[in-house]
């Protein structure tokens, strides 16, 4: 992920006015965003598969590291402090490059034992994983409500033009997706060439005059 420079920063305004227009544009993005995740995750908002969730999630993991590229913590009689060049530069000191790529690199069960065996370094990964979630988890919310929203106004007008048999359409095209994906896991009630007789049954009994 990158960790070259941080986009965190703040962006130039010329004036209120340019601020307003730039943040207009924010949220017709974000409004398009929306649009666009009520096309392509079945029973959205209300309901989020763990598929979904785990693309979403992953987008906002590459979005959190750009703003919070990792630091490096020099590991001093047994405590973790940001390194000064003076560390960095002293190759006998032990060091390691914090961030949520190494936050999320140990499983839960060697996060569990580091409160017993090295709690500072337990508190430190934890405090990355906590700010990670919380952001993840707002940025997700923001979009669950910018799609309810355009569901509430009747939704977007593109929408509003879509037949039944095309929103069904997609809804299985979504969960043709679901299903390969879960057999590929080893989901043994995952079948994907019973899916596609099942959805092709579907249509032939729909389609009947």
């Amino acid at each position: 992920m990158a960790t070259s420079k941080a986009v965190s920063e703040a962006p130039e305004f010329t004036s209120v006015k340019d601020l307003g227009y730039k943040q207009a544009g924010t949220s017709d993005t974000l409004s398009k965003q929306a649009a666009y995740a009520l096309e392509h995750i079945v029973g959205f908002p209300k309901d989020v598969p763990s598929e979904s969730k785990a693309e979403l999630y992953a987008g906002y993991f590459m979005r959190y590291s750009e703003n919070n590229p990792a630091k490096t913590y020099a590991v001093i009689n047994g405590h973790y402090v940001l390194a000064t060049d003076e560390h960095k530069a002293n190759k006998s000191i032990e060091k390691i490059e914090a961030g949520l790529d190494y936050a999320f690199a140990i499983t839960a069960q060697e996060f569990g034992k580091l409160k017993a065996t090295e709690p500072e370094k337990h508190a430190l990964i934890g405090g990355i994983r906590d700010k990670v979630q919380v952001y993840c988890s707002n940025k997700l919310g923001d979009l669950k409500r910018a799609a309810s929203k355009l569901q509430n106004v009747g939704q977007s007008r593109t929408r509003d033009t879509i037949d039944f048999t095309v929103s069904v359409g997609k809804a299985f095209d979504a969960f043709e997706k679901s299903v390969k994906t879960k057999h590929g896991k080893g989901d043994t009630t995952a079948k994907p060439a019973h899916f596609k007789v099942a959805v092709a049954a579907f249509w032939k009994s729909y389609n009947m005059n």
